[in-house]
């Protein structure tokens, strides 16, 4: 050992032969890093309190930007039809208005992004354990982003022919009831797209609009008649029909009794008749070359879909029941009823169809003469069709829970236009 080596070692001894400064030592150490842990999550809190009251301010602002009622009126003296500066303007006098209690707040700005008017803000904060560390301050960005751009709603209900008059229309002393159903009338006809003709006809949607008007009592439509803004295309026409392939069965009918069909291509109709009742296993049955008649009868079934395969196929109901579900998975998802894309007229008489799914008869004209109060327990139908007129008398509801559902409703059906209120975005 050199002589430095030497001095070094006995330089050191002292301090290896104290145990207790050893002690004191480890001791230090250990209370810089749980000063170190504890400091890390005093501050924390404090910043994570912070941002969450910024954030808040700031919601509060970019919202009263795009609203057109209580603080952003005050706040800019103007009602209605606001520019993209003004409601700029609101949400930045709202934001100043409120930024009491949030010290160190820079860096704030609002703009428009595409249809999203868009906040940002930036705040210190100091830091009190962790300072003897080195750190002084958090700096905490935030973000807010809203809008009231219009929205894509579902469909429920929508008439599809594009200039004819009653395409929704009602007769006798019939009422439909729909509270959670968009009512849609694509028909330009200038005053009788909408039409209940008697004081007894009422019509209840979520909206119900019509590119064209409407007719007659019209105080009996709820919520009011609304010119809709546009023609909607068929949301379904990328849809491929199911076509009639080779014949697995050829003219049948069914009379007087219980029984189960199995899928498959039913060439020459299917007749359904005289107090039956039939189930229908899973699967796509097509219909082709004659009607689909169910009179006096009933069908029932899970995850059915029925094609309509050509135009000779009408559907003609009388005093019958036609209950089933669509698929929840596969090429039909959610279908429960598809047509040809041909002109086709069909019969509903005092019938209930309790369908589950998308009924798809895109240009099927539809006369439904009601009875009474059918029961319909399906938990949302979506009718496309070219125009109904329902006749009779009572009351038929549909309903439009999509959230209760199993069955997927398709995402193509989100089209009915609405005006957006003021949200939150991402």
């Amino acid at each position: 050992m050199d002589r430095f080596g030497a001095q070094l070692s006995l330089w050191l001894r002292p301090f290896a032969e104290n145990k207790d400064g050893a002690a004191s030592i480890i001791f230090a150490f250990s209370m810089i890093a749980l000063l170190g842990v504890a400091g890390s999550a005093v501050d924390y809190s404090v910043a994570t309190m912070r941002k969450a009251k910024l954030q808040e301010a700031l919601d509060a602002a970019t919202l009263a930007g795009v609203s057109d009622f209580g603080s952003a009126q005050e706040l800019s003296g103007v009602v209605g039809g606001l520019t993209n500066e003004q409601r700029i303007q609101i949400a930045s006098n709202f934001f100043d208005s409120n930024k009491a209690g949030l010290p160190n707040v820079d860096n704030v700005s609002f703009q428009y992004e595409a249809e999203n008017l868009v906040g940002r803000a930036s705040i210190k904060v100091n830091t009190f354990l962790l300072r003897v560390l080195g750190f002084q301050q958090f700096d905490v960005n935030i973000i807010s982003s809203t809008t009231r751009a219009p929205v894509r709603a579902p469909l429920c209900f929508m008439a599809m022919h594009p200039t004819r008059k009653h395409t929704l229309e009602l007769n006798g002393a019939v009422s439909v009831m729909a509270p959670d159903c968009n009512i849609y009338g694509n028909s330009d006809n200038f005053d009788d797209v909408v039409d209940p003709h008697n004081p007894e006809n009422y019509l209840t949607g979520k909206s119900v609009q019509a590119v064209g008007y409407g007719h007659h009592y019209l105080a009996n439509v709820t919520p009011p008649l609304e010119h809709a803004p546009e023609l909607i295309a068929d949301p379904l026409a990328s849809l491929v029909l199911p076509a009639a392939a080779a014949c697995d069965f050829n003219g049948v009918v069914i009379s007087a009794t219980v029984t189960t069909l199995n899928p498959g291509t039913y060439c020459g109709g299917l007749e359904i008749t005289n107090a039956a009742v039939v189930t229908l296993n899973p699967g796509l049955y097509v219909i082709s070359t004659g009607r689909f008649v169910v009179s006096n009868a009933e069908i029932g079934g899970t995850e059915v879909t029925v094609a309509l395969a050509d135009a000779s196929v009408e559907i003609d109901l009388e005093n019958s029941k036609l209950r089933w579900s669509a698929p929840k998975s596969g090429q039909y998802t959610g279908m429960a009823l598809i047509g040809t894309r041909d002109p086709v007229d069909h019969i509903f008489k005092e019938s209930t169809l309790d369908l589950h799914g998308v009924i798809y008869l895109l240009q099927g004209s539809i006369v439904w003469t009601n009875v009474g109060t059918p029961v319909i327990d399906a938990l949302w139908s979506a009718w496309i069709v070219d125009g109904i007129s329902w006749d009779g008398d009572g009351t038929i509801t549909y309903n439009f829970n999509l959230a209760a559902s199993d069955v997927p409703y398709p995402v193509a059906l989100n089209v009915i236009p609405r005006p957006g209120r003021p949200r939150l975005v991402k």
